[in-house]
C-alpha cells in the first residue's frame, strides 16, 4: 500500500513530524508478512533501479520487491509509513538533506559499525561525511553529480564566438559567460543562456556561495537563517539580470524543457549535468561540448554535488540482507557501476572511474570531461547544508529565485525570505 491519493504539503508534514503539530495517524497499515524478500522502497516505478535490484538478485540469491510513489510525495510517505509502528520497508531511497529530520525521527539504522571503516578509500570521502550526522553513518552514499557548462558549438561558430577550455583553468567568470551567451543570441541563437534547474536550490546554491554568502543558513546547529547577506543580495541582482536583459529565456519552468532547448539548437549555453550526456549524444547533429562551470570574479569556483544515497530501516526484519544490498550498491565496484545505470555518477571511486571513462569514448567532442568532473569533485563540490530546516530553505529559497526570475527586486525579497525563514525556523527550535 502506498500513499500517493495522500497529498499533504512537504513543510506543513513534515514540520510538524518534528513535534511542531501532531497529525492523526492514517488508518494502520497492513503488516507486512515476511516472506523472504528485501523490499526497496523509492520513488517512480523503478525501472530505472531494474538493473541493480535484479543484478543484486543474481549474486545473492535474495529477492528483492519494489515499492515506489510520485517523486513529490516520497518523503512524506516514508515519514507515513514509518509512524505506523510497521512500515512494510527494509532499505529506502534518502535525499541526503532529510538525514537530519529522519536522524531526529529514529528511522534510520545507524551504519557506522557495519560500514564507517569499510568505506575509506572506496566512496568519495565528501559523501561519506554527508552520510554522517552527529558522528553516525546514518545513509550508504550511491549516486553523485556534478554540473557543466554545456554549449553549443554551431551556435558560438556562426556568432565567431571562440569555444570556451575544458581544463579547470579555462574556467570563465559569469560575467564572460553572459557576455560571449549575448554574442552568440546576437548572430542567431534563440536563447543565450540557462540553467537546466531554473530556480532550484540545488543548482543556485553556488550564486552566492561563490560570492562567499554561505548556503542560507549558519551557526553550530545551522537553524540561524542567512540569506540577506550582501553576497546573497549581489548573486540574486545578478540573477535577476539575466532574465531582465532577455540573455536567459523566462518561459521554460522545468529542467527537460531547457534540455529541450539545448536539444533544437535554440540554447547556445547550458549549465547542466552529466547525466545530460546520454540524452545529448542521442540527438543527430547536435554538435556541443563542456566547459567548467563558471564563478563570480573575486569569489571562488563551487560547483553543486550529492544525489540520493540509500537508507536501512531501523524497523527492518531483514537487517542482514538490508546490510548485504548496501554493500553490493555502494562499496562493491561492480554493484555500484550498474547502479548508476550508464548516466548517473557514482559515490564509489572506482565506479566512478570507470563511468566517466565512457564519456568522451561516447563522444570525442567531450575529451577532457572526464578529468573536469574529477576535478570539480575533488576541488569544487559542496553539499547542500545538513539542516533541520532544509524542507523550509528549499521550499522558500526556491520561490524567492522564481520570484527573482519573474522580476521582483532581489533586495527586497531576500530580506523577506529572511523574515519568513526565520518564523519558520521558530518553530523548529521551540
Amino acid at each position: 500500500m502506498t500513499m500517493t491519493s495522500y497529498r499533504l504539503g512537504r513543510r506543513g508534514f513534515l514540520t510538524g513530524m518534528l513535534g511542531v503539530s501532531s497529525l492523526p495517524l492514517l488508518g494502520s497499515l497492513p503488516a507486512r508478512a515476511q516472506d523472504n524478500k528485501l523490499r526497496v522502497f523509492g520513488w517512480g516505478d523503478g525501472a530505472y533501479y531494474k538493473g541493480l535490484l535484479d543484478a543484486f538478485g543474481k549474486v545473492s540469491g535474495i529477492k528483492v520487491s519494489y515499492e515506489g510513489v510520485p517523486f513529490p510525495d516520497l518523503q512524506n510517505t516514508i515519514v507515513q509509513r514509518f509512524r505506523t509502528g510497521n512500515s512494510g520497508i527494509d532499505v529506502f531511497l534518502v535525499d541526503p538533506t532529510y538525514i537530519p529530520t529522519f536522524a531526529k525521527l529514529g528511522i534510520l539504522k545507524d551504519l557506522t559499525s557495519a560500514f564507517g571503516e569499510k568505506t575509506k578509500g572506496i566512496l568519495l570521502p565528501s559523501d561519506v561525511q554527508g552520510a554522517t550526522y552527529n558522528g553516525k553513518m546514518l545513509t550508504m552514499p550511491v549516486w553523485e553529480s556534478s554540473q557543466l557548462l554545456f554549449f553549443n558549438k554551431r551556435l558560438l561558430a556562426k556568432a565567431g564566438v571562440e569555444a570556451p577550455g575544458v581544463s579547470p583553468d579555462a574556467r570563465m567568470t559569469w560575467d564572460k559567460a553572459i557576455e560571449l551567451a549575448k554574442k552568440a543570441q546576437a548572430g542567431g541563437a534563440e536563447s543565450g543562456f540557462g540553467f537546466e534547474q531554473p530556480y532550484r536550490y540545488y543548482q543556485l546554491q553556488i550564486l552566492p556561495e561563490s560570492l562567499g554568502g554561505g548556503p542560507g543558513v549558519k551557526g553550530r546547529d545551522l537553524l540561524t537563517v542567512d540569506v540577506a547577506n550582501d553576497a546573497w543580495l549581489q548573486a540574486g541582482k545578478w540573477y535577476g539580470s539575466i532574465f531582465a536583459d532577455g540573455v536567459a529565456p523566462r518561459g521554460p519552468t522545468q529542467s527537460q524543457e531547457m534540455r529541450d532547448l539545448f536539444k533544437a539548437g535554440r540554447l547556445a549555453f547550458l549549465v547542466g549535468g552529466p547525466r545530460d550526456i546520454a540524452e545529448f549524444n542521442k540527438v543527430d547533429g547536435l554538435d556541443y561540448a563542456a566547459a567548467p562551470h563558471p564563478y563570480f570574479a573575486g569569489g571562488k569556483a563551487v560547483t553543486p554535488s550529492e544525489s540520493f544515497h540509500l537508507g536501512m530501516a531501523a524497523d527492518t526484519k531483514n537487517a542482514d540482507q538490508a546490510l548485504e544490498f548496501l554493500n553490493y550498491a555502494g562499496l562493491d565496484k561492480d554493484g555500484a557501476v550498474i547502479a548508476t545505470g550508464g548516466n548517473d555518477l557514482s559515490s564509489n571511486i572506482e565506479a566512478n572511474a570507470e563511468v566517466l571513462s565512457r564519456i568522451p569514448q561516447q563522444n570525442p567532442n567531450l575529451k577532457g570531461v572526464d578529468s573536469l568532473i574529477r576535478y570539480e569533485l575533488a576541488n569544487t563540490a559542496i553539499r547542500r547544508p545538513r539542516t533541520l530546516g532544509y524542507l523550509q530553505l528549499e521550499e522558500l529559497v526556491t520561490r524567492a529565485w522564481s520570484d527573482i526570475r519573474n522580476g521582483s527586486d532581489a533586495a527586497q525579497t531576500f530580506t523577506q525570505l529572511q523574515s519568513e525563514l526565520e518564523r519558520s525556523f521558530k518553530r523548529i527550535k521551540d
